[in-house]
């Protein structure tokens, strides 16, 4: 596991006993303390992003005690230093002043918001649009393994069983960035570009993972998700889950779903044979060029580009749904005004999963927002293309499309077609949408004449 534990130290000054506090309550983690405009980490945390990150290494004064190690960066540095670290495979606290102006001789009050891992994270330096990012959680039970993988960025959840000697090929299609695993199991799996995580052993319980589940779905049972008979796969999904929440702070709403992943749906390649393939990385390490996905990726959208690989490394076994898809390329085919109205309105579409993901953790910011409504106003329009065409799949596609006026309507109406790129940066409200911020704008704008109108 990363990071240190925090020693105390007899007479450190107040703000480091607040460090060491929050230290303690994270001590797998490297913790950023926010101070002021920058970022500061302290002791064995200094020294290692000092190495990792080329910073410069000095020291503070810590009152009576020794001094400490110290190494920092400017805080709107966050997206530059924050995916060298995750990609070093560090779980990294990011711990923020939670007031602006403390109470006179009392210190700051600060506090971790986010704990980002190679698994868990929102941040768009360190996702690939084309390519989901999953966590997965393992438990054994005899020879059956429980499997659930979720990324955290979408949404999407799914739980599976799969036989012991058959994991290293499933999870090789699934190429998690990060595992969960109990401790007493810590050697069991070592995955070439995951990271392996321990979780406490109470945490691996099908008692607190169908709670944990139950209760954040607000649902009596799991039936309704078709998942009540993997046992195992319910305590890998608690754990998933578990660590989800202790890592966003509670910020889920956007996972809304557990799907049931059925194997017999899809082929499972082992790794040698999509190596020998070539289906998404070539011979040559880190190279896509002249790769299956490379050749055929002409989608308009990252939710397409993500589904087309994932269609890729896993091809379907059954020759009814087979025959479907087939069906539909056919159709698309032979109707070319179909095909290119279809491409021009998916070009407005933006990555509606993690537009999504983004608004329900408070993260988007107000282009983003600008970008949903112009995603969701081409629903309509492709359902009308969809609907009426006779190839069962596609227009089964066009009938699944669930337009959202009222949401379409409400961001026009209150935002700017231009925002700026930040919610602090002001003018992103249209005039009129809110009587109280307009009166607060002509105060602004013209302070003596709203006075005189005051008089």
């Amino acid at each position: 596991m990363p990071g240190s534990v925090a020693v105390k130290r007899p007479g450190s000054t107040p703000l480091m006993q607040q460090y060491y506090r929050i230290k303690e309550q994270h001590p797998d983690t490297l913790l950023l303390f926010r101070m002021g405009d920058f970022y500061e980490t302290f002791d064995e945390d200094a020294v290692e992003a000092s190495r990792l990150l080329e910073i410069v290494l000095t020291r503070r004064s810590n009152g009576s005690a020794k001094d400490v190690p110290l190494a920092g960066f400017p805080h709107h540095a966050l997206q530059t230093y924050l995916p060298r670290l995750i990609r070093a495979g560090k779980r990294v606290a990011v711990c923020e002043q939670l007031e602006a102006t403390p109470t006179k001789g009392k210190l700051v009050k600060r506090g971790v918001v986010e704990i980002v891992t190679p698994g868990v994270s929102l941040h768009d330096e360190l996702l690939t649009p084309e390519q989901p990012r999953y966590l997965a959680a393992l438990h054994w039970r005899q020879e059956r393994v429980g499997l659930a993988y979720v990324d955290a960025s979408t949404g999407e959840f799914l739980v599976s069983e799969v036989g012991a000697a058959d994991l290293e090929d499933v999870l090789a299609s699934i190429q998690p960035a990060e595992i969960l695993i109990d401790k007493a199991h810590r050697d069991r799996i070592a995955m070439a570009g995951a990271v392996t995580t321990c979780l406490e052993d109470w945490v691996f319980t099908f008692d607190y993972g169908y709670e944990t589940l139950r209760t954040h779905f607000a649902t009596h049972s799991l039936r309704g998700f078709g998942v009540e008979d993997l046992k195992a796969g319910i305590i890998a999904a608690g754990a998933a889950l578990h660590y989800l929440s202790e890592t966003q702070k509670g910020s889920l709403m956007h996972i809304r779903r557990l799907a049931r992943a059925a194997a017999s749906d899809a082929m499972t390649l082992d790794p040698q044979t999509r190596r020998n393939l070539e289906l998404v990385a070539s011979l040559q390490a880190g190279r896509t060029d002249g790769t299956l996905v490379e050749i055929m990726d002409r989608t308009l959208t990252p939710m397409g580009a993500r589904m087309l690989r994932s269609w890729l490394t896993r091809p379907l076994c059954d020759a009814a749904r087979i025959n479907n898809r087939l069906e539909a390329v056919d159709a698309l085919v032979g109707n070319r005004p179909l095909r290119e109205s279809a491409r021009m309105l998916l070009k407005k579409v933006g990555d509606l999963e993690r537009l999504a993901g983004r608004i329900c953790t408070g993260r988007a910011t107000p282009r983003e927002m600008v970008a949903l409504g112009t995603s969701l106003a081409q629903v309509p329009q492709l359902q009308a293309l969809l609907q009426d065409e006779d190839c069962h799949l596609l227009t089964e596609l066009g009938t699944g499309l669930r337009p959202c006026p009222r949401v379409v309507g409400r961001i026009s109406q209150a935002l700017v077609e231009d925002p700026p790129a930040n919610w602090k940066d002001g003018g992103v409200f249209r005039d009129g949408f809110d009587e109280q911020l307009d009166d607060l704008r002509l105060m602004a704008r013209s302070g003596k004449e709203y006075l005189v109108g005051l008089q």
